[in-house]
């Protein structure tokens, strides 16, 4: 697609002003959120149950929708420590690189 500087512009300011509304929806479902957790700790007594896993959660089932609320853990490895206890050739059987590109416009 061959386009004009003027085109070119103009793709780039619609997409700062989508890129602002996006912000500002996410800013608002983010404020959506904190309600649902305040409801679900609220109404600590009506929606703890367990899941699958025999884990207690939090739910809430309405009309159209479904919320649950659960702890979740991650667990990460310090790579410099890693480094020390692996030679370097069984550390590159180990490590994983992704590589992908990057559009920025600011």
């Amino acid at each position: 697609m061959c386009m004009t500087t003027v085109e070119m512009n103009e793709k780039m300011e619609k997409r700062k002003n989508m890129q602002m509304q996006l912000k500002k929806m996410e800013d608002d479902i983010k404020a959506l959120d904190m309600d649902i957790i305040e409801y679900l700790m609220d109404n600590l007594n009506d929606c703890l149950t367990t899941n699958s896993k025999g884990k207690e959660i939090l739910q809430f089932i309405g009309d159209m929708c479904k919320a649950t609320y659960s702890p979740q853990e991650r667990e990460t490895v310090d790579k410099e420590e890693v480094k020390k206890l692996l030679s370097d050739k069984d550390y590159q059987k180990v490590r994983k690189v992704s590589y992908y590109s990057v559009l920025r416009v600011s």
